[in-house]
């Protein structure tokens, strides 16, 4: 027959699972607005029973019932949002970071504005038609003069601004490296004691929560894969090269870069490599790939079309000039120049954004006639080489169909179109990300009513337990002091 005993045991089972379950439920509720915590759930299951004692074994009787045990803390994960939340992180930082670096280009050029290039140039262009109408006036060479200079320190100062933008942004990839290492270090040493846990088997809910979260920020900074291995520890790679390998740390490390090996103007570059071997990482996205990116390709693209249309108006401008006469009688020289630079013709890779200048000193230097008589002497009146720079405003240069304004306007325009792409590609990783965050949300996160009715669930069945258990101790109460005493 059964003993009576067993349903004690029963009743005890019963409240330490009820227990244990409301100290679940406890725990989500605390970590309801901690980042990256995944809900819990105390699973249930019946525990082994055993066969029913009988005198002759018939199986149809069946087995006994021995109640109730917790068979796992459950973390509730969905790998797979995880997987896409942290590619499309790595791929709407990427982005981000263009983006920032764009919009500070734009603040940079500064166009249409009242102090930008554009506006230099239209200055430049009305005082040579003023300088046209009144060639000897030394006042109004005087205005040409000051507008060319302000046309040269325009220039050049967008140019030196756009040179420091992208030292910032070279000098963030040591940064970023650092802390892409740091992170690998942090995921390393969980993995060891992830391992550890589930070699004791345990489950390691809080440390794999942990883990999570770092791998989240770290997909933020670099575009990784995660493998999770039968053990529980996490292998991290970049773009197929290893970065964590279960409890081991293969480091990033930067190193110049070789100025032979760079475009034109050079500056001081640095690469990311793996440490050790010094062979170059292929980074493609995170905050780290859109850092590369923005200081390899735009801004860099930038740099070279200032530089070649800075080129075009320079030599545009001194070939005009140079055919001029000024108040001596003296055939023109360059009106711009490279401030120590070669003379002849410019080229792009002299970085003349950054280094032009007027090389004019004095008004009357300046070459706005066409003619001299025969003594030499300019003629009067003759502005015809002012009239000729002035009317470069209009004038198609280079056998192309472009003005020197309409090229300058390209360069604006190709910045604009650059900097809606990556405002349109960040907004739709935003919308991207809170989609797969509510689906995350959804399956692991916190929800404050849902514990609520399990707090109520659990303590229903700890009442009912602990009940059975009263009920149990009567029956046993009954049985030691009553029972065999009736009748004496």
């Amino acid at each position: 027959m059964r003993a009576t005993f067993s349903g004690i045991e029963i009743a005890r089972r019963a409240l330490q699972a009820q227990q244990a379950s409301l100290d679940t439920v406890g725990q989500n509720i605390a970590n309801a607005n901690t980042p990256g915590y995944s809900r819990q759930v105390a699973v249930h299951r019946a525990s082994q029973p055993y066969a029913m004692p009988q005198f002759t074994h018939n199986p149809v009787n069946g087995m006994m019932g021995t109640g109730v045990e917790i068979a796992k803390m459950s973390r509730m994960r969905d790998e797979f949002v995880e997987m896409r939340l942290r590619q499309e992180l790595y791929n709407k930082n990427y982005w981000e970071m263009i983006s920032d670096g764009l919009e500070q280009v734009e603040l940079i050029f500064n166009e249409p504005g009242d102090n930008g290039i554009h506006r230099a140039l239209e200055h430049f262009w009305d005082a040579w038609q003023e300088l046209s109408i009144n060639p000897q006036s030394e006042a109004v060479r005087s205005v040409v003069l000051e507008r060319g200079k302000v046309v040269a320190s325009a220039i050049s100062h967008v140019r030196y601004q756009l040179g420091k933008l992208r030292d910032n942004y070279n000098g963030l990839v040591s940064i970023k490296v650092d802390e892409i290492n740091n992170y690998a270090e942090r995921i390393a040493a969980l993995n060891r004691d992830i391992v550890k846990v589930n070699a004791q088997g345990y489950q390691p809910n809080d440390l794999l929560d942990q883990r999570d979260q770092l791998l989240k920020e770290l997909s933020e900074i670099v575009n990784i894969e995660v493998v999770v291995d039968q053990y529980g520890a996490a292998s991290v790679s970049i773009s197929g090269a290893t970065l964590v390998q279960r409890t081991e740390v293969f480091k990033l490390a930067v190193r110049p870069v070789d100025p032979d090996s760079m475009p034109s103007p050079p500056y001081d570059q640095v690469e990311v490599v793996w440490e050790g071997s010094n062979v170059k990482a292929e980074i493609r996205g995170g905050e780290l790939g859109g850092i590369l990116q923005f200081r390899d390709t735009y801004i860099q693209e930038y740099i070279q079309d200032l530089n070649q249309w800075t080129a075009d108006l320079m030599n545009t401008v001194n070939e005009i000039h140079r055919r001029g006469y000024d108040l001596e009688g003296e055939t023109g020289q360059p009106f711009f120049i490279l401030a120590n630079g070669p003379d002849g013709v410019i080229q792009a890779g002299d970085d003349p954004s950054l280094h032009i200048e007027v090389a004019v000193r004095t008004p009357s230097a300046i070459a706005a006639s066409s003619q001299v008589d025969g003594d030499g002497n300019v003629v009067v009146g003759n502005g015809e080489i002012a009239l000729e720079l002035a009317q470069l405003r209009h004038t198609k240069i280079n056998n192309t169909e472009n003005t020197i304004g309409s090229l300058f306007n390209a360069i604006i325009s190709k910045i604009g179109v650059d900097a809606m792409e990556s405002i349109s590609m960040v907004e739709n990783g935003e919308a991207l990300i809170n989609h797969l965050e509510n689906m995350r949300e959804a399956v692991s996160g916190v929800n404050l009513d849902e514990e609520m009715a399990d707090m109520i669930r659990y303590q229903h069945a700890y009442s009912a337990a602990a009940r059975m258990m009263t009920a149990l101790d009567e029956i046993l109460a009954i049985i030691v002091n009553r029972l065999g005493l009736f009748g004496r």
